[in-house]
């Protein structure tokens, strides 16, 4: 994709939506919101690495399926320069729970209102809720994309503003990103079991993978399995 990044400031509003921020670089999904960047904030291939300062995301993550939220989180790590910042605000699931146990919330209309925060409304394509957090599930993701989490608050009962800084690269492995299907297979199986994979396997993978299923479901699923805890062990 041929896209000028150097027009636009050196701060993102990822998910922006039509809450389009002047001094910022405006990124969206869906074209009709007009952003200056219409893209899969998961996959930011066209911006480069270790450029920006500032990242926003209000309201971004939770609309990302729960497998790729490490691997977004690197990528937009991989913006940022050491130092950077991100902001996130995101959905507290036991906030959620806590405002839905509550006397005063016990009518319908309210459990639906709380439901509506939970898993989105659901009203047109991308407005659903893929995944909450909790300050231990955030935290732990944030470490391994390279952050330090500075600030944890709630908001609103249900929500976490959410502000890190970019202290190192963090690690990849560089198993999703494998170009062929197969190739990714083989590496899996070298990299989780330490060896090779067996014919079944391979061929039930596959099968999986041409059928739509994630590459990231495949690595949860191996790191699942059996023979995986058993080599953890040793």
């Amino acid at each position: 994709m041929d896209f000028d990044y150097q027009k636009y400031p050196n701060k993102i509003n990822i998910g922006c939506g039509y809450d389009l921020k002047i001094g910022f670089l405006n990124i969206d999904l869906n074209a009709y919101h007009q952003p200056d960047l219409v893209a899969d904030c998961t996959r930011l291939e066209c911006l480069p690495t270790g450029y920006y300062q500032y990242i926003l995301a209000n309201d971004i993550l939770e609309h990302i399926p729960r497998l790729k939220t490490r691997s977004t989180l690197r990528e937009w790590s991989r913006l940022l320069n050491i130092g950077g910042t991100l902001e996130l605000q995101i959905p507290d699931v036991i906030g959620l729970l806590s405002l839905l146990k509550k006397p005063e919330n016990q009518t319908l209309e309210k459990h639906e209102e709380l439901l509506r925060c939970l898993f989105g409304t659901q009203c047109y394509n991308g407005d659903f809720h893929f995944i909450g957090f909790t300050e231990i599930t955030i935290k732990s993701a944030l470490l391994d994309a390279g952050f330090t989490t500075t600030s944890l608050e709630p908001l609103d009962g249900w929500l976490f503003n959410v502000k890190a800084i970019k202290t190192q690269n963090p690690t990849h492995d560089g198993l999703i990103d494998i170009e062929k299907d197969d190739d990714f297979l083989f590496s899996a199986f070298m990299q989780l079991l330490k060896r090779k994979p067996d014919h079944d396997g391979f061929v039930h993978y596959k099968t999986q993978l041409s059928k739509g299923m994630e590459r990231e479901a495949i690595v949860e699923n191996i790191k699942g399995s059996e023979e995986y805890l058993m080599l953890k062990k040793i």
